[in-house]
């Protein structure tokens, strides 16, 4: 998140992977192009940028964006039901120009809040 807010208080916008300069844990997938869709991948995660959400690379600050950011587990960890688990929302901040908010939110849909307990504190 450092990165995608250093790039926000420059451009007043947010960047995707590419611009910013993140490279996902593990092997790239996919590189992405300017509308998003960067992918890498471990044994157990995939993790992406929003694929198609970007024009030229950025987002205006103002719309947000939402899962900017997501963790997907590839197979069922204990109560933890395989798919997209883990995201990241960035949007404006109120009454700060060129400053965003990031919402770390865990998927109720399955347990896996016990396997990251402190996820939902990211960006706080």
């Amino acid at each position: 998140m450092k990165l995608q807010q250093a790039y926000i208080s420059e451009a007043v916008a947010i960047g995707n992977w590419q611009i910013i300069g993140y490279k996902g844990p593990g092997e790239e997938k996919n590189h992405g192009i300017a509308s998003g869709g960067a992918k890498s991948e471990t044994t157990n995660f995939t993790y992406e940028d929003a694929a198609s959400v970007f024009t030229d690379n950025t987002v205006a600050l103002a719309t947000g964006i939402t899962a900017g950011w997501g963790a997907s587990n590839k197979a069922n960890l204990n109560d933890c039901t395989a798919g997209k688990n883990w995201t990241i929302d960035v949007a404006k901040a109120t009454g700060s120009e060129g400053d965003a908010t990031f919402t770390a939110t865990v998927s109720t849909a399955s347990d896996c809040t016990s396997l990251t307990p402190n996820f939902n504190k990211i960006g706080k």
